[in-house]
């Protein structure tokens, strides 16, 4: 906002940029573009007008790693596969037996004409003839009259053989002419009487042999559509800056389905997919409103929250297309793979560090979402999500800057753990899982260094004290604090145990306790410029309050609240803890002094013996407020039992809130009796008694004392001194 005031613009335009509602909604605005507009860089390529037998204008190049089924060349393959499955045939066993009983009824009629005592020989021969087939001259004519049953039962037998031996094989149509071939090739291989060789022959003549092997269709589908379906597909991989087209080229099908698939032939208009485009980021946007207003609506109402969302976002966003867009030369699955590097733990890490746990676990779910929008894979949103989700684990509790270094191996080993996950269940190729992995920790490493670089700028940028910062404040060797421990070292060591005790407190509410911790340490540094007027650096047990008057003491005492803002804002400390500085006293008063001036002049206000506030705002401002008063009173108790110690504790908390310095924070009464019990768990441990012996054991230690000092005193040569008499414990 003090930007746009410095910046000069018509005046109805800085009326409205007034308003908080149009300024979120232009943010909201130029946000929404800048999504568009990164996605349609990846969803909207050059357009190419180019159609078959067209000749090119313009050397064309992959703008992507690209794989795809080449339809054509993969049905080609199947339909190859499918011709060379042979048919299937199953085996008629009825034809076999069909062949014999016919040449049982050939070789028995035969015999029955033969031995017909009612015909001539003439007659006989007649009939055989014209009946049988069997065109016989003299010399066989008066042979075959001598066929007789044992004769006929033979050649019955080894016509069989013939005809079985060539079936058991079996015979299809295909086949059939071959079969019949071989079978009369096989009779004449017989070693009988070329008369019977001839009545074979004749046999098998009359009889019209068939097949006995007969095609199945239903089954010669089947095995063709199997092995149709085992035909792999045709993939064709196009590298990124490949050519696909060259200037004067005459395009093919193929380059233009290449083009159709790379997208420069995209059917869909344009406008239509800036619609979807926009449609999907809108719906992101309203999906974050929702979670704001049910979960954290403070950051929503914090424009500068806000803003750093919507660039943490983009950033990520912006990132993830760079890497998309790498092409690993050389390399498929370098090209393939490398959505595993996507650094969605970038945004979700600096999420965590700079605005809330929660929102960077509903952010993560989001950078999945649009890691599938931009790579089309499942892999990649489920490395997205788990390498996220570790992301924000992983830094939601640093202790030391180099946790964000470990945060980057943590989501390296989760990124990994996906690409195997993936890569076992889906049955990748180990150089696959390989490169695949190697994005993975690439992945976490590039998240750890972006965060580490840009974490500071934005820090500054955006005014936000994150708990890196804060660790980084809490280092002993900071330069405010070493000058307090030479300066003010009283102070310096109360300033340790209020920061203690405030981080104690605040851990029993659920308070930040970091932050507690921090603004302890540092909430009394004002008192670096006069430190001797503060009881805890008296150190010599001269007060210099004694030489002076009761208000001048006061202004001092209340001047180290405006003098320790003064020096954090000097040394950069971040304003939530020159907020802490200014509110520890909240506008108390400093009862000593207002009671010592009233004794001398009734006429003296309250309101000059109060520190000017304001009072605390916050829990944490609260807590520190009450760490401070309940360490600096129960340090002056003579004899600190648990019991006193807790009802001074009370006393003081209870004080405070009645004199309405709590009235500001959001502190509940029942967060205020678990602050009083974490204080008294602390200062007991701290002002606890020494055992106290019975009399009979200090006497019986008191009378060994004194015998070893009698010896002691012994050994010492004469006129040099008597013993130094014991110092009771």
């Amino acid at each position: 906002m003090a930007l746009i005031k410095r910046i000069k613009l018509p005046n109805f335009l800085q009326k409205w940029l007034g308003y908080t509602k149009f300024r979120r909604f232009l943010w909201s605005f130029i946000f929404f573009v800048c999504v568009v507009g990164i996605l349609a860089l990846h969803f909207l390529p050059e357009r190419v007008p180019l159609q078959v037998g067209q000749v090119s204008p313009i050397d064309i190049q992959s703008n992507r790693f690209l794989t795809f089924e080449d339809e054509e060349a993969t049905e080609l393959k199947r339909e190859e596969a499918a011709r060379s499955v042979q048919d299937v045939y199953k085996l008629d066993r009825n034809v076999l037996i069909g062949i014999n009983e016919k040449i049982n009824d050939y070789f028995n009629k035969v015999l029955s004409v033969v031995t017909n005592t009612a015909l001539t020989d003439g007659k006989k021969i007649e009939i055989l003839q014209e009946d049988y087939g069997l065109y016989l001259n003299q010399k066989q004519a008066q042979e075959v009259l001598t066929f007789d049953a044992r004769r006929a039962e033979a050649l019955i037998t080894q016509t069989k053989v013939i005809v079985e031996t060539v079936y058991s094989q079996g015979v299809s149509s295909q086949t059939l002419q071959f079969a019949k071939e071989k079978i009369f090739s096989d009779i004449e291989l017989l070693n009988i009487d070329p008369i019977y060789r001839l009545m074979i022959k004749s046999c098998l003549n009359s009889i019209e042999l068939q097949p006995n092997l007969i095609f199945d269709l239903a089954a010669t589908e089947e095995k063709r559509r199997e092995a149709r379906e085992a035909v792999e597909p045709v993939n064709v991989v196009i590298q990124k800056g490949e050519r696909i087209v060259s200037k004067g080229e005459v395009l093919t099908q193929r380059q233009v389905d290449i083009l159709t698939w790379l997208g420069y032939k995209n059917s869909a208009s344009p406008l239509v997919v800036l619609l979807g485009l926009s449609l999907f980021t809108g719906l992101i946007m309203v999906l974050g409103v929702l979670f704001f207003r049910h979960y954290r609506k403070d950051l929503y109402r914090n424009e500068t929250y806000l803003l750093l969302l919507m660039l943490i976002v983009f950033l990520t966003l912006f990132v993830a297309k760079v890497i998309i867009s790498m092409n690993i030369g050389g390399l498929p699955e370098g090209t393939e793979q490398v959505g595993h590097m996507i650094p969605v733990a970038f945004g979700t890490m600096l999420i965590t560090l700079l605005l809330d746990t929660k929102l960077a676990i509903f952010v993560t779910v989001i950078f999945s979402m649009f890691t599938g929008l931009l790579t089309g894979e499942i892999a990649f949103v489920l490395t997205s999500f788990i390498g996220g989700l570790v992301g924000v684990f992983s830094v939601s509790h640093l202790s030391q800057r180099s946790d964000l270094a470990k945060a980057g191996l943590w989501v390296a080993l989760a990124n990994v753990a996906s690409v195997l996950t993936w890569g076992f269940l889906n049955n990748l190729s180990w150089s696959q899982m390989a490169v695949g992995s190697g994005y993975g920790v690439a992945n976490g490493i590039l998240s750890s260094i972006l965060t580490i670089g840009l974490l500071p700028y934005l820090e500054t940028g955006f005014g936000i004290t994150t708990p890196v910062r804060l660790l980084e404040l809490s280092n002993p060797n900071h330069p405010l604090l070493k000058k307090l421990l030479l300066q003010a070292s009283g102070t310096y060591h109360h300033s340790i145990l209020v920061g203690n005790l405030a981080e104690a407190a605040a851990d029993s509410i659920g308070a930040e306790s970091l932050l507690v911790r921090v603004g302890a340490y540092y909430h009394d540094i004002g008192k670096i410029k006069r430190p001797y007027f503060f009881v805890e650096n008296q150190l010599s047990g001269e007060n210099p309050h004694d030489k002076i008057t009761a208000p001048l003491s006061t202004l001092i005492i209340t001047s180290h609240v405006k003098d320790g803002v003064e020096l954090a804002k000097n040394h950069g400390l971040p304003q939530v803890v020159v907020d802490m500085i200014a509110q520890h006293h909240g506008t108390g008063l400093i009862k000593y002094f207002y009671h010592k001036a009233r004794e001398t002049d009734d006429t003296i206000k309250e309101e000059d013996f109060r520190y000017d506030g304001p009072k605390p705002q916050t829990k944490e401002a609260a807590i520190i407020m009450l760490a401070d008063t309940v360490e600096a009173a129960v340090r002056s108790l003579k004899e600190p039992t648990q019991g006193k110690i807790e009802g001074m504790v009370r006393t003081l908390i209870k004080d405070r809130l009645n004199d309405g310095q709590l009235e500001e924070c959001d502190l509940t009464f029942k967060d205020l009796d678990k602050i009083a019990n974490a204080f008294v768990r602390v200062l007991t441990g701290v002002y606890h008694h020494r055992i106290e012996y019975p009399d009979s054991v200090l006497k019986a230690m008191e009378k060994k004392k004194k015998g070893e000092k009698n010896v002691s005193g012994n050994n010492q040569p004469a006129g040099k001194g008597s013993p130094t008499p014991p110092v009771g414990s």
